[in-house]
């Protein structure tokens, strides 16, 4: 592996890192690191664009994600200006509102670097389990 690929994946989990604490703490940032055409869904629910999103997060319960695996994969694609490109998948627990139930989740990310080490995220899919099996 090419060091700037290790560089690039190292700052991926890092960014992943944050974009997750964003969600359970700051999550009216969220849609800044979306482009104006960029998805989010989460338990099913699809948003589009920055308003739609940032609408979602403020009136969605408040959560509290625990990460446990993160696994990040370089896609070969012929982006604009050799831009990279990773598929990033997680899994983990995370509590909705004051339920006090721990759910398992799975989430997948798109995300391509608009210049070094600078991130967007072109879509974010998580699913949870309902309430977290034994």
């Amino acid at each position: 592996m090419n060091d700037n690929l290790e560089n690039e994946e190292s700052t991926v989990l890092k960014f992943v890192q944050d974009f997750f604490n964003s969600y359970d703490k700051n999550r009216h940032i969220l849609h800044t690191l979306f482009p104006e055409d960029g998805t989010f869904v989460v338990l099913g629910n699809r948003m589009v664009g920055h308003s739609s999103i940032q609408q979602a997060m403020l009136t969605m319960a408040t959560t509290t994600h625990q990460l446990f695996s993160i696994d990040i994969n370089s896609l070969d694609m012929q982006l604009p200006e050799k831009a990279s490109m990773f598929q990033v998948l997680c899994a983990g627990d995370v509590e909705f509102g004051s339920d006090a139930q721990i759910h398992g989740f799975t989430a997948t990310l798109l995300v391509y670097f608009q210049k070094p080490n600078v991130l967007n995220v072109v879509s974010f899919d998580e699913r949870c389990q309902w309430p977290k099996l034994s």
